[in-house]
């Protein structure tokens, strides 16, 4: 498997429509990219405008073609005006157990 997980810390205001976003994105994941595993967005309930997003991959090449679709070129426009800063709190990487059969 291949992925990470990202914080991203929202602009005020700016969660609703985030989150309408992110449920294209993973529509789109889910009825298209069968390379896509995860990916899952996360909260807690101490961070409100907090949002952390954990992705998993068949292999690179499927993220690749995620990256590719048309949700994420999107993102890529309006990031700015959804977010105001994103860590890396997991770089993308191979991971090197699971419990999935694959």
């Amino acid at each position: 498997m291949y992925g990470a997980i990202v914080r991203l810390v929202l602009k005020p205001g700016k969660r609703a429509e985030f989150l309408e976003f992110s449920r294209w994105n993973i529509q789109v994941a889910r009825d298209r990219e069968p390379g896509t595993l995860r990916l899952d967005l996360w909260e807690v309930e101490t961070e409100p405008d907090v949002v952390y997003v954990y992705e998993a991959y068949t292999d690179r090449a499927a993220f690749e073609r995620h990256i590719g679709n048309g949700p994420v070129r999107r993102f890529g426009e309006i990031m700015n005006d959804l977010v105001e800063g994103w860590t890396m709190v997991v770089p993308f990487g191979h991971s090197v157990m699971s419990n999935l059969d694959e």
